[in-house]
């Protein structure tokens, strides 16, 4: 997957033996990267879409087996939008996300721009 969407790999170990709760498993190479744009992100969701994705077209159907695969997916679009101002339709805004565990009493946002936010976060999930 890495290879069709980026023209490197970055990949060092794969597999698809099932491990833990993991049903398959890829690790990469750490990079000295630290800024990434709009597309890398993307890029990188595809690539954790891949399990995913190949369950349907390999299988004709979708199973569980990638609900991780989608909360790091969620996660990055929600950031993408909320954090790193990188939605057109939300612009240049950063709100603080609350860390996990953390209760959050009032948003520093009004239900009609969460509303928008939810929009943007959805629309890089459904693209391609």
């Amino acid at each position: 997957m890495s290879l069709n969407i980026r023209g490197d790999s970055d990949g060092h170990v794969v597999s698809i033996i099932p491990r833990g709760k993991g049903l398959g498993y890829a690790q990469y190479l750490p990079r000295e990267q630290y800024l990434c744009s709009r597309e890398q992100l993307f890029d990188r969701m595809c690539m954790t879409l891949g399990g995913r994705v190949a369950e349907q077209v390999f299988f004709g159907r979708i199973t569980t087996g990638a609900q991780d695969d989608l909360k790091k997916v969620t996660q990055s679009a929600y950031a993408q939008v909320v954090q790193f101002g990188m939605s057109e339709k939300v612009g240049q805004v950063s709100f603080d996300l609350p860390r996990q565990g953390e209760m959050v009493l009032e948003k520093p946002y009004s239900e009609a721009s969460a509303v928008i936010l939810s929009d943007a976060v959805t629309e890089p999930t459904v693209q391609g």
